[in-house]
């Protein structure tokens, strides 16, 4: 019963820290980009660093996307696809 406890509260902890960085990552989209975001998805997550990918609607199919990297001390940096290539599958 403590070992389940335990585990679900493992899940709970990781799943708020991912959107925790998911918010903050949708938040300096908005305030550089000046636009909207349809969402954010986490590619990568570590204690230390979290990969956030934000798409954003434009006059094309599929929707555009960038990319940021969201530090455990709040730091929001803008990534470019270089950065990212090995994380994205190429269907997306």
């Amino acid at each position: 019963m403590l070992t389940w406890l335990a585990k679900r509260r493992a899940r709970l902890r990781e799943r708020r820290s991912k959107q925790a960085a998911i918010d903050r990552a949708l938040k300096s989209f908005r305030e550089t980009r000046g636009a909207v975001p349809m969402g954010g998805h986490v590619l990568f997550h570590d204690p230390q660093r979290t990969i956030v990918r934000v798409m954003y609607l434009t006059d094309h199919i599929p929707p555009n996307r960038a990319w940021f990297s969201v530090s455990g001390d709040d730091e929001v940096r803008e990534l470019s696809i270089n950065d990212v290539a090995h994380l994205e599958t190429p269907w997306r």
